[in-house]
């Protein structure tokens, strides 16, 4: 008996491998996503700590350079959160982008897995039918056989 060979096989693998690659892109990009997103959330707890230092501070008296100096800080964090929020943004659209290839890729490889299923079931059925042929044709000739012997 004849074995199913899917003649695509090479393509559906090339899709399921192009799939993986994107799945890694994917992967990697919202590990930087995370990455990104901590770092703004570190930057904005120290600016909190740098202005609650400040409020402290101007209780007990502070100089104007000491002043000038801690709101230049705050100012400069203010800049790397900024920095850092548009490279999150950058991510972002980054990261959509893949996620809809991801989407494209998994369509067009359940596609190709759809065709060798058909032609798989289309094969198994050729099959059945070939084999019955060939049952009903052993049967014939044996029923044939038998009634010779009978005569």
């Amino acid at each position: 008996m004849k074995k199913f060979k899917f003649k695509l096989e090479s393509v559906l693998s090339l899709r399921e491998h192009k799939e993986r690659l994107v799945m890694q892109e994917v992967g990697a990009l919202t590990q930087e996503l995370t990455r990104v997103q901590e770092g703004m959330a570190a930057l904005e707890r120290e600016k909190i700590e740098v202005e609650q230092s400040l409020a402290d501070r101007m209780g007990k008296g502070i100089s104007g350079a000491e002043l000038q100096s801690i709101q230049g800080y705050i100012a400069g964090i203010a800049v790397r959160w900024q920095e850092e929020n548009a490279l999150c943004e950058k991510v972002l659209r980054y990261l959509e982008a893949k996620r809809g290839e991801l989407a494209r890729c998994a369509v067009d490889r359940k596609a190709m897995e759809t065709l060798r299923d058909r032609q798989r079931d289309e094969f198994l059925r050729v099959q059945g039918e070939e084999m019955r042929k060939q049952e009903e044709e052993t049967a014939l000739v044996h029923r044939a056989a038998t009634a010779r012997n009978r005569k």
